[in-house]
């Protein structure tokens, strides 16, 4: 695990508490990764608890499970902080340098779709605004 995620250029700071366990900066957000030896768990630090509302996160995580593209991601709150977790399995059929560069590929995918949630998050929590223009329609007065 250390080697693969030594080489990618988006992970800084390296610090290893376990021989499973690594902390690091992906792309300057606090991070972690955990080995378990047939994949690599990624968690990337999401958000304060007290920043989102619960059915925010429900929502989010509705999501995760429906996209099949994001299915492989998940949230996890760990103390006061929300983390967004994602699972590489490493083939072993492909040499290192094939690994890596689709490690780097799924590591990009992380960062963006973080920022995509923080967005997602933000518009959510946005206050509702009436757009000008905009009528109210009065529902006894549509036909159909």
């Amino acid at each position: 695990m250390l080697e693969i995620l030594k080489m990618q250029t988006l992970i800084k700071d390296i610090n290893l508490s376990d021989t499973h366990i690594m902390h690091f900066t992906l792309n300057g957000i606090p991070a972690k990764a955990m080995d378990y030896d047939h994949s690599i768990c990624i968690g990337l630090f999401f958000i304060e608890k007290k920043m989102i509302s619960e059915s925010t996160i429900y929502y989010i995580s509705l999501m995760l499970m429906a996209i099949e593209d994001t299915q492989d991601f998940a949230l996890q709150l760990q103390g006061n902080y929300w983390w967004l977790w994602y699972r590489y399995t490493i083939n072993d059929r492909r040499n290192i340098d094939d690994n890596r560069q689709d490690l780097s590929r799924k590591l990009n995918k992380l960062n963006g779709l973080v920022d995509i949630i923080n967005s997602l998050a933000a518009t959510l929590k946005a206050p509702k605004k009436p757009i000008l223009g905009e009528q109210k329609i009065e529902v006894s007065r549509v036909t159909v």
